[in-house]
């Protein structure tokens, strides 16, 4: 509690710095929630994807993954700074400068973005019951998992374990790139810019999407080898 009353004191006098407070924590795998507030997500079947043995969302999974996977997590945290610091490289506005003032301006707009992205997207898939969850295929074929995560990255699965299309998924996605063109300089425009965003945004998930389908893999290839 001590930790977050110092951040919001720190965004009021300089928002940008208190960013790093936010960050840091996710970088070294901690999280902001205590451990006795919300129930930790248990982590899916490798081999559950539809059918009588799917298991839906639970309410206390949803808002886990909801803090974990936004802003509080690692994976957030390193993509958060790592897109801001392509966009630093990349000049991106101009109009936001260089230096360390840049930095952390984009670094803002990437954090905003993150946060819209996984608001409309946990808050709409608990509307539409939806799975905000990555389930790996139960088929084992290469061909047939890579055709699984593509597809996971159009479509998701509802209470029953149904294949429905991922409206809340897409929605976070282009919510997160169209909004912020709206502070953006003179001539950033959210249907021009703000779409370009959102359509590298889903082909950034497919990708995503495909490491999560093979990582196990992968690690256990490593570990064979680091064994031998």
């Amino acid at each position: 509690m001590e930790f977050l009353a110092l951040t919001a004191s720190l965004w009021r006098r300089w928002p940008s710095w208190s960013l790093a407070l936010l960050i840091l924590p996710g970088l070294s795998g901690q999280e902001l929630v205590p451990s006795g507030t919300i129930a930790p997500a248990a982590k899916p079947a490798a081999t559950v994807t539809t059918g009588n043995t799917y298991r839906p969302l639970t309410r206390h999974e949803r808002w886990h993954g909801y803090l974990h996977e936004t802003i509080l997590g690692t994976q957030p945290a390193l993509q958060i700074s790592g897109t801001a610091l392509l966009d630093h490289i990349g000049h991106a506005p101009t109009e936001w400068g260089v230096g360390f003032h840049g930095y952390t301006h984009r670094l803002e707009n990437r954090f905003y973005s993150a946060m819209i992205d996984g608001s409309v997207h946990y808050s709409l898939a608990a509307m539409l019951h939806h799975d905000t969850r990555y389930l790996r295929s139960h088929d084992r074929r290469a061909v047939s998992r890579v055709g699984h995560a593509l597809e996971r990255t159009l479509f998701t699965y509802d209470q029953s374990g149904q294949r429905v299309f991922d409206v809340s998924g897409l929605a976070g996605i282009y919510a997160g790139t169209m909004i912020p063109e709206l502070w953006h300089p003179r001539g950033y425009s959210p249907l021009h810019q703000g779409v370009q965003a959102g359509n590298f945004g889903v082909m950034f998930t497919a990708g995503t999407n495909l490491i999560q389908e093979f990582r196990p893999d992968i690690e256990h290839l490593f570990a064979k080898k680091r064994n031998n």
